[in-house]
């Protein structure tokens, strides 16, 4: 069984040798890898080592070069100014103050798709030949919404100036709609897993109640769906936090795997999702990323991976990775690597076989 047989095995209900593995984290955390574990560079490290069966291409930003501060702080595409670790945090909110749909259409900072470049190289393609190959853009658009507007204001309109929100909502997912159409044509056949982002949940709830998630963003996250379903690809979603009150819509609409399964939240527990969803998904982390992957140590974050694919991994239906999508450097990579070595090791076993 190949990387991508083995990849698509969850949602296909096939049994394979060993449950797949998917990682994400920062370029630091690649590096600390690979210097754990000796090899030449983060590709033999994460692949060749470990044994990691998804591959990942994203459309690429090639437009107009995008303004750097000397404090730091950079511009995003979005016309959002960002500051902090990593992907920082954002600083302003051009759309702070918009009152009308025509405040909305006025605005000329929303990205373009031709900055994009959305084909595939020659390279990438023999890179990833082989491996489940995710692709697609990323398609955060509650937090491309929320930082144009400031998410105080955004979640207060969304009650006294609903076609505001609705406005901005509408050209976010607008943006990533072609991005992703121009994906599927120039690429096609080559996507295996379309892979996108939104961070509903907040520790102990839905940031917003279910219902004005049905009402806002349940029917742009459908189409986004449809487009790559259509395209021939299973479909994932990553949502931090307590998201339980929607997991039911997210299966209604198309989404075959929920990420990343943060157990630590509220209503979050493995065991309880596996009871109620267990037969129509996939589910795709669940391994504890703070209380034994940041401070267990190498045995307990073995010890919890184990514990977490005969939990999740009850019908055959799990991809294992942690319980955040993108791990970083704090992290020891003496634990990360021990996770992906001990479910290498583990494999399904009986816990592959089974509705």
């Amino acid at each position: 069984m190949n990387h991508r047989e083995r990849g698509l095995a969850p949602f296909k209900r096939l049994e394979c040798d060993r449950f797949p593995m998917w990682f994400g984290g920062a370029p630091e955390v690649s590096e600390n890898i690979r210097s754990l574990l000796g090899a030449a560079d983060a590709d033999e490290a994460l692949y060749d080592i470990l044994g990691i069966d998804y591959k990942t291409i994203r459309p690429k930003y090639d437009g107009k070069p995008l303004e750097k501060y000397s404090d730091g702080t950079w511009m995003t595409e979005w016309g959002v100014v960002r500051g902090g670790a990593h992907w920082g945090q954002p600083l302003t909110h051009p759309l702070h103050g918009a009152e009308t749909v025509a405040d909305v259409e006025a605005y000329k900072g929303y990205p373009d798709p031709d900055d994009y470049i959305t084909k595939f190289t020659d390279e990438e393609i023999e890179w990833a030949r082989g491996y489940c190959l995710v692709g697609g853009s990323w398609s955060p658009i509650f937090h491309e919404s929320i930082e144009l507007i400031d998410m105080e204001e955004f979640f207060v309109k969304l009650y006294t100036n609903p076609a505001v929100c609705e406005a901005v909502i509408e050209r976010c997912f607008s943006f990533n709609h072609e991005l992703d159409r121009r994906v599927f044509e120039q690429n096609k056949g080559l996507v295996d897993m379309y892979f996108i982002g939104n961070d509903f949940g907040s520790q102990r709830a839905l940031l917003m109640s279910p219902d004005m998630w049905r009402k806002f963003y349940k029917p742009y996250i459908a189409k986004l769906v449809a487009q790559a379903k259509a395209n021939g690809c299973v479909t994932a979603i990553h949502s931090c936090g307590d998201i339980h009150d929607i997991i039911g819509d997210l299966i209604e609409i198309g989404i075959d795997a929920i990420n990343p399964v943060q157990v630590s939240a509220a209503n979050m527990d493995p065991v309880k999702l596996v009871g109620e969803y267990g037969s129509d998904c996939v589910f795709f982390g669940g391994i504890d990323e703070v209380k034994f992957l940041q401070f267990g140590t190498e045995e307990e974050s073995r010890a919890e991976t184990r514990r977490i694919i005969d939990i999740l991994g009850k019908h055959g239906r799990y991809i294992v990775a942690a319980s955040h999508d993108y791990l970083l450097p704090e992290i020891p990579a003496r634990n990360i690597a021990a996770m992906f070595d001990e479910a290498k090791k583990y494999g399904c076993g009986a816990r592959g076989s089974g509705p």
